[in-house]
């Protein structure tokens, strides 16, 4: 839903900034629509090394989102800083009262205690958490003749038929959802600024990535789904490295990733730029992707995706790479080569397996 990625409906000039300054790695991919899961692929790494291995003395975690706290307490972080959930059902009267403001008051706090090496992971809760930006935020992706944008301050979550329901519903959430994500980019923004003047802001590298997605209605939800999508696992994945490194600016991967190579990179951050290089010089291997109830496998150019429903009944969907972003039009049925040839790969894979 960022303008890096194409988003035209809400600018975001505080992430696109970060993108030219930044090498982004646009394919990047949550291996789960599990956030316990996912969290543990960050703190471990695709080499499955011990969680604390990755936490050093001087490492500070701050979030709002009692997964990713329960996961650094695990991870045995030196310093935790909770943010606790804004009080009342209504959105704030400004957007200095949101609970976007707090946290990244609470971030700028943390990184002007840091030292040289030390280690800040700042989690926000994003469209998972509290909406509360201000109405007057939300009325201005009103066009005339809208509805009134959506008013709680609970993340919605529900199925949406477009044959059937009103779709007045999913503008209003839109409305608001759009809101929701300019406010968290000015604050973003703000913090960004901050940290440039600082010391240990000019040598420091700065990654910034999503835990999962959000679906609008694309494929009859709206809300943090369960099942493979791109909507809900496809994420910004964007490093950036001091002032000094101009030739990692503005350099965007087409490589598939998935975030738990942030574990590899924090562990090894002395040669973080050495890694995203190897990255974007090397053909993308097939990524493994799953949930409860759903496998998939990814490639270059296909994705397979196998679920089984509440009834049992197993169903098979393929969707052509890159181009099918979305993954609106299977074609499973015309290319039953590729699917036997995805089917095998998922089947002799035990992490796609889960349960």
């Amino acid at each position: 839903m960022l303008g890096l990625h194409g988003n035209t409906s809400v600018e975001t000039p505080a992430f696109d900034r970060l993108a030219v300054e930044s090498i982004s790695f646009d394919f990047a991919f949550a291996p789960s629509c599990d956030p316990h899961r996912v969290f543990e692929g960050m703190f471990t790494g695709s080499q499955d090394q011990p969680i604390t291995a990755l936490i050093e003395s001087g490492s500070k975690f701050v979030s709002d989102c009692p997964v990713a706290l329960e996961a650094a307490e695990a991870a045995q972080f030196d310093s935790i800083v909770t943010i606790k959930p804004a009080a009342g059902d209504a959105s704030a009267e400004s957007a200095a009262q949101t609970q976007v403001a707090d946290f990244f008051a609470a971030a700028t706090e943390a990184v002007e205690t840091l030292e040289q090496d030390d280690l800040l992971w700042l989690h926000y809760s994003g469209l998972m958490g509290i909406w509360d930006a201000p109405l007057a935020m939300r009325q201005q992706y009103q066009a005339l003749d809208d509805p009134e944008p959506y008013a709680d301050v609970k993340p919605p979550q529900f199925t949406f038929d477009a044959d059937q329901d009103d779709p007045d519903l999913l503008v209003s959430v839109q409305q608001s959802c759009f809101a929701q994500i300019a406010l968290i980019d000015s604050m973003l923004g703000v913090f960004m600024d901050h940290l440039g003047q600082l010391e240990v802001g000019q040598s420091a590298v700065v990654m910034v990535a999503g835990l999962r997605g959000y679906e609008l209605g694309e494929h009859g939800f709206v809300g943090p789904a369960s099942n493979l999508y791109a909507q809900s696992l496809h994420v910004p994945l964007l490093v950036r490295f001091p002032d000094t490194e101009e030739a990692t600016k503005n350099r965007r991967s087409h490589s598939l990733i998935q975030t738990s190579t942030i574990g590899d990179w924090v562990l090894n951050s002395q040669s973080v730029m050495g890694q995203c290089e190897i990255i974007m010089d090397k053909d993308s291997s097939p990524i493994l992707l799953s949930s409860k109830s759903a496998a998939a496998v990814q490639t270059a150019q296909w994705k397979f995706l196998r679920w089984t429903d509440a009834d049992g009944i197993v169903f098979e969907q393929l969707f052509s790479k890159p181009d099918d972003r979305w993954e609106v039009n299977d074609v499973a049925r015309r290319c039953p080569q590729i699917v036997q040839e995805l089917e095998e790969l998922l089947a002799n894979n035990k992490d796609a397996d889960s349960s």
